[in-house]
């Protein structure tokens, strides 16, 4: 009833001021000026004499503006603009001004304003247009005042002041708080989509429809100030892009090239594997992010019930999660064993490796698979949902990666140590031998240390690399997860940003300030996006060493010659670096 009500307010006004002015048109020659009742219709906007036609009475015409105090009631809650603006208007047009003088029969009629017209269909297209009344907007052109007449110029007519503070003026935006509860626009305005739901009194979406119109999936490409998510997106796509083909290239080599399928060789394989299969996933958005990012109704977010692309994307995206981190721990952990306790515990362990490093990724993708946690929550890519993002991925992961970290460092610390305490007993030895404590060169201690650093760079650079890129993606989560959780659980959080993508002559720039409290800032997601996606990168970085290309020059080489005639020929090793 309240629907209907306030869709036909706007109706009602109007028609009221069309059969005024017909009923005007037959007495517009003459009239006299009249005070205007305190408490009547437009007893806030008259404050003056008004011009009655002959025949006609102050209650003829309150009668036919009865709709108007009706539609103060709902459109000024709605929008303060558009009602001040319209009530105006109308109450110009019904209510002339009128002024004596000389003598009472010399009279003056100033009657509504061409531009206080053309204001009302400014100011009101857009609550007219949700009311599906944009049809009953005035027609400046042709509009006819109570005294017969067109409408006048600024400086004949009858400009009514605005009852409006400044700030109210200047806001401008709609009030869709005060919209009675199941109202349906009648059309929705660009960017949004209609709810095809909303007819039958339900939604598609309740997180991302209002009034059955929709924002359009993914959301983050409007929230964000224009073409910024796009672009910055698809940056992180580029970078991780790269970094799937380089960690490829490493798999390949590792796989190819003789003596490279052992230990520890395959450990390196092994993570490059992992590793391409965290970066590949860029290939199931590349070139159309929204068919992994949507449901096909292109409203709802994609996720495992309404997206295959997204189930499987996802879930090869845990799965190379948990494989990249168990396979840096297991080259941690060789290296640990190897070098402090001289120790060759994994070299005939690989099924315990791969039992462990496979398994376990494998199990808890099983468990997100199982859950139907695997969600689209923002940039190009499937993840698990805000609702298990702590248990099921971040606590785990902090747990094989932290210390792994710390095993690391002691490594180091503890090469380090031997290789500055060997310093010292050499320069001691050195130093007995001549008799004298002088020929010491100043620097040996820390020159030791470097090259325990030398040797040690790759696999400490490895770590540093995945400690850090963990650690910065859940401090990312914990301190912004829940203004992405608020803004999705609390739907009036995006009323303020609706009412301003609503109102006239605003942007979506203008309107990304009103919804920026409740989203993590833009720079920071870029940054924890851009920082997983180099992980392949640093692998290519750190082992695509020099010794691997000559290791391609001489199979390659090698290939030649077995498949040449030239068989006796002979072999020359840096052929191919001399071309």
């Amino acid at each position: 009833m309240l629907i209907n009500t306030f869709k036909s307010a706007i109706a009602l006004i109007i028609t009221a001021s069309a059969s005024l002015t017909v009923h005007a048109q037959s007495v517009k020659s003459s009239g006299s000026c009249n005070a205007y009742p305190t408490n009547a219709t437009c007893s806030n906007y008259v404050d003056y004499k008004v011009f009655l036609p002959d025949k006609i009475t102050v209650n003829q015409i309150e009668s036919q503006l009865q709709s108007l105090a009706q539609l103060g009631s709902l459109l000024g809650g709605v929008s303060p603009v558009c009602f001040d603006t319209f009530a105006r208007y109308q109450c110009s047009k019904a209510y002339p001004k009128c002024v004596t003088t000389n003598s009472t029969t010399d009279i003056s009629v100033y009657s509504a304003c061409t531009s206080a017209c053309e204001a009302v269909s400014i100011e009101c297209a857009s609550i007219f247009k949700v009311a599906g009344q944009t049809a009953l907007l005035p027609n400046c052109s042709t509009e006819i005042t109570s005294t017969g007449f067109g409408l006048q110029a600024d400086d004949k007519c009858n400009n009514i002041p605005t009852k409006l503070t400044e700030e109210q003026i200047k806001d401008g935006r709609m009030n869709f708080s005060a919209v009675p509860a199941g109202f349906v626009m009648a059309e929705c305005p660009a960017p949004f989509l209609v709810d095809p739901l909303a007819a039958s009194g339900s939604s598609i979406n309740d997180k991302y429809c209002r009034y059955g119109c929709c924002i359009p999936c993914p959301a983050q490409n409007l929230f964000y100030k224009e073409n910024w998510a796009t672009r910055g997106f698809l940056a992180t796509d580029v970078i991780r892009f790269v970094s799937a083909v380089l960690s490829l290239i490493l798999v390949i080599s590792y796989l190819v090239l003789p003596d490279k399928r052992r230990h520890p060789s395959l450990l390196i394989l092994n993570l490059s594997i992992a590793i391409f299969l965290f970066s590949m996933v860029v290939f199931f958005s590349v070139g159309n992010p929204r068919r992994l990012q949507c449901a096909p109704n292109d409203i709802s977010p994609g996720e495992m019930g309404n997206n295959t692309l997204c189930a499987a994307q996802g879930a090869i995206l845990i799965f190379g999660s948990f494989a990249t981190c168990l396979w840096c721990a297991a080259l941690i952990l060789n290296l640990h064993v190897h070098t402090v306790w001289n120790s060759n515990f994994f070299t005939n362990r690989y099924i315990l490796l791969n039992v462990v490093c496979w398994g376990i990724p494998a199990t808890i993708m099983s468990i997100a698979l199982g859950l139907h946690a695997v969600k689209f929550e923002f940039a190009n890519l499937c993840l698990v949902s805000m609702k298990y993002i702590f248990p099921l991925f971040f606590y785990p992961l902090a747990a094989i990666v932290c210390p792994s970290f710390i095993v690391h460092i002691g490594t180091f610390f503890y090469i380090a140590r031997i290789a500055v305490r060997e310093g010292l007993e050499s320069d001691m030895t050195q130093s007995l031998s001549t008799g004298t404590m002088t020929d010491r060169a100043p620097g040996v201690s820390r020159k030791h240390v470097m090259v325990a650093v030398k040797i040690q760079w790759r696999a400490l650079l490895l770590a540093v690399v995945a400690i850090v890129t963990v650690l910065f993606y859940w401090l990312f989560y914990m301190t912004q997860i829940s203004r992405m959780s608020e803004l999705q659980d609390n739907p009036t959080l995006t009323l303020d940003w609706l009412e301003c993508m609503l109102t006239p002559g605003n942007s979506q720039n203008i309107c990304a300030e009103a919804i920026s409290p409740h989203l993590p800032p833009f720079a920071l997601i870029i940054v924890a996006e851009a920082l997983v996606s180099t992980i392949g990168i640093w692998l290519f970085v750190m082992f695509g060493k020099r010794s691997l290309w000559r290791e391609w020059n001489d199979l390659i080489y090698d290939t030649r010659i077995r498949f040449s005639r030239r068989g006796r020929a002979e072999k020359s090793g840096e052929q191919f670096f001399a071309l």
